[in-house]
């Protein structure tokens, strides 16, 4: 009697301690998920340096080291902080660069236990995307080497992957904008002649056609390099009619506005057959459940005269995409490990009897949990406009735009000089308090 109770004690105990252990698990993913909520929710009411301070405050896993400087760099770079956002983009870029090739211990954890046991190294947009922010962050910056450097390591990258659907036309256009601004202007040129091909290979992908603003960008370049016949090439295919004198004594600006929030991953359960074990299973998986809302319309306003923002990255559109692509492998992963817990399950059971089987069995389904981690503080689009202007001092005026007029606006000094390219840029997800936003404008 004594070596049954004692027996049946040390059940109770792995039963405890595997429930438990689940528990623990479970916890901590609600955790992580709520923090990122709140944070959110700080910035859809407009208040983007209470988000901050609260990311700051929370307590981050070492295996998010990646996705914790992704959102501060986002969040200081929301704030104005262009210098320090670039700091933590750095340790999130070196980051990726040492775990890109996954070490065999989470290899293995992630195959018995669930995804969310690797380091996060960022889905190939997002990886692409870090060097667009940080080139954009040493614009803001007037360091426009750094921001070249950027832009050429995101080349880099992109090729390494050798697939080219899987370039970002935004990238390209980005990059010939960053080339005019140097004076580099063949390379700029082959930059914009690069954009508008890839707009066009990836619109199933990204749900944009040529940008308008590009169409014009690469038909001023060739007007500037003298390349007349594919000018005239060019102007037929877009329908329009470039006026080479038109902006002779003009200077150019350029703003750039996030636009709205990007989509966040949650949880959704399905059931499949399991033909290793003739039975059905329910398996745990990522996936973008509710549609974001649209972005607002914007428009920027010089002088009392207004111009339409083309959008020219769709960042929710290739979340969507991404995730769609990955899912294959994410459910043959999830498919084996359950695979592999049911056998755990009935094996312990075959040696401990039916309350350790139980015990493995709830483990097992409440460690099967989906990796739901995801740069879930990029925007929802990223939006550009070129205006041309006479040399001289204004204040831009980005306004954003509902149904019954203006909603928001954020007013930024420039000095346009003749010849050259001046930049504002901005976010926004929500209307903010009229003294947050005169202190970001000081800054």
């Amino acid at each position: 009697m004594k070596v049954i109770n004692s027996m049946n004690f040390r059940m109770i105990h792995a039963v405890f301690l595997v429930v438990f252990s689940a528990v623990f698990v479970l916890q901590g993913c609600s955790h992580y998920a709520q923090k990122g909520q709140s944070v959110r929710a700080k910035l859809q009411s407009g208040r983007p340096d209470l988000a901050l301070r609260e990311f700051e405050t929370q307590s981050h896993d070492a295996s998010d080291k990646v996705l914790t400087h992704l959102h501060k760099g986002m969040l200081k770079r929301m704030t104005g902080e262009y210098a320090s956002s670039n700091k933590d983009f750095e340790v999130a870029k070196k980051e990726m660069a040492d775990l890109y090739s996954t070490s065999v211990t989470q290899a293995v954890g992630s195959a018995v236990v669930n995804d969310t046991v690797r380091d996060y190294t960022g889905d190939r947009y997002e990886q692409v995307l870090l060097h667009s922010y940080m080139a954009l962050n040493y614009i803001a910056l007037n360091q426009m080497d750094s921001a070249r450097v950027e832009v050429l390591q995101a080349d880099v990258k992109m090729r390494e992957w050798g697939e080219t659907p899987l370039e970002d036309p935004f990238v390209r256009y980005l990059s010939g904008i960053i080339f005019e601004g140097l004076g580099e202007y063949d390379q700029a040129l082959v930059s914009y002649r690069k954009a508008v091909d890839v707009y066009k290979s990836t619109i199933s992908k990204h749900g944009l056609a040529v940008p308008n603003q590009l169409k014009h960008d690469l038909l001023r370049m060739l007007a500037y390099e003298g390349m007349n016949n594919e000018l005239k090439q060019y102007e037929k295919e877009f329908g329009i009619k470039f006026d080479k004198n038109a902006e002779r004594s003009k200077g150019y600006l350029i703003a750039v506005l996030d636009n709205g929030l990007g989509p966040v991953k949650s949880q959704n359960t399905i059931m499949t057959w399991a033909p290793a074990i003739n039975q059905r299973l329910k398996l745990a998986l990522p996936a973008y459940k509710e549609r974001t809302r649209p972005a607002r319309r914007a428009r920027l306003v010089v002088n009392e005269q207004s111009y339409k923002f083309d959008t020219v990255e769709n960042i929710d559109s290739m979340a969507r995409k991404a995730l769609e692509a990955d899912m294959p492998a994410i459910t043959v992963r999830a498919l084996a490990r359950m695979v592999v817990k049911h056998k755990a399950s009935q094996e312990a059971e075959k040696r401990g009897g039916g309350l350790m089987g139980l015990a493995f069995k709830i483990g097992g389904l409440v460690s099967e949990i989906a990796d739901t981690r995801n740069w879930s503080s990029l925007p929802q689009e990223i939006q550009l406009i070129r205006v041309p202007l006479d040399p001289g001092e204004y204040n831009a005026r980005i306004e954003m735009l509902g149904h019954s007029g203006v909603v928001d606006s954020m007013t930024h000094p420039v000095s346009v000089t003749k010849g050259r390219l001046s930049f504002i840029s901005d976010y926004w997800a929500a209307p903010r308090p009229k003294d947050l936003k005169q202190a970001q404008a000081s800054k």
